[in-house]
């Protein structure tokens, strides 16, 4: 190899590497910060949600069941509910599923037979309790932002959490009303820091 070909291959070389060390990461210009106080019949606890890259919501929850409690020891169904309302618990409504108006969103498709859930963007992993009914989360999801768009969890209404009795069994079609957790024993509703 002839010392131009070193000369550019070098080049060439340098030229990929400085576009790499550019290349967009989604890092947010500020880190975004929310939580939320859950409470419920004899369980207390909180949540905290974290958002430093577009696209990736850190969430990190935990609760405590006093004895009486439905906090029980196993798995509990816990996901993100489509209204910051928590009095009564049925006040926060169905699961979150992002802006589904049509009038906002055209692209927005709700089939019948999904009624308000068709995308499960509010839905997150198990909620485990151990045998002193104390529960902990620590999870990543990127179907929810704490930024303004059509998955923020601060749209005009708000967004809670919810803890449910049961386990979700993560069925499309739930055969019973307990499938996604059956009822709510907790809720927080998620505000801005």
């Amino acid at each position: 190899m002839n010392t131009f070909s070193m000369i550019g291959a070098g080049v060439a070389v340098g030229l990929l590497l400085s576009g790499c060390s550019s290349y967009h990461t989604g890092k947010l210009a500020a880190p975004l910060y929310a939580k939320a106080t859950i409470t419920g019949p004899g369980i207390t606890g909180e949540a905290q949600l974290y958002e430093k890259y577009e696209g990736r919501v850190r969430i990190k929850l935990t609760v405590k069941g006093s004895p009486e409690s439905k906090l029980t020891p196993g798995l509990h169904g816990i996901h993100i509910h489509e209204t910051g309302s928590c009095d009564p618990f049925a006040s926060a409504k169905g699961h979150y599923d992002g802006n589904v108006d049509a009038n906002v969103n055209p692209e927005a498709s709700v089939s019948p037979g999904l009624a308000n859930h068709p995308y499960h963007l509010g839905d997150l992993q198990n909620l485990y309790v151990d045998e002193s009914r104390n529960g902990s989360l620590y999870t990543i999801t990127s179907r929810v932002t704490l930024a303004d768009g059509l998955n923020t969890l601060f749209d005009k209404d708000g967004s809670a959490f919810i803890i449910h009795e049961l386990q979700d069994k993560y069925v499309p079609d739930p055969l019973t009303k307990d499938a996604p957790g059956g009822p709510r024993i907790a809720c927080g509703v998620i505000v801005k820091q």
